[in-house]
């Protein structure tokens, strides 16, 4: 598993996601991130760890696994 806590990726309209937690659950691991739209107040979401790598993995950069 790849250590993403704490990365974050802000997109060209100010929207930004950000990794708050990844937490071990009897079903596997799942993450815990903020996405914000520019000055609105942060949406707290949770997805289980291999969908969010699936849709966000390329958003952060050089991450190995």
């Amino acid at each position: 598993m790849i250590d993403i806590v704490g990365k974050s990726h802000v997109f060209e309209d100010g929207a930004k996601i950000e990794v708050l937690q990844v937490k071990q659950r009897e079903d596997g691991p799942w993450v815990h991130y903020y996405i914000s739209m520019n000055s609105s107040l942060p949406r707290k979401l949770v997805m289980k760890y291999d969908e969010f790598m699936d849709h966000y993995k390329h958003l952060f950069g050089d991450i190995n696994e």
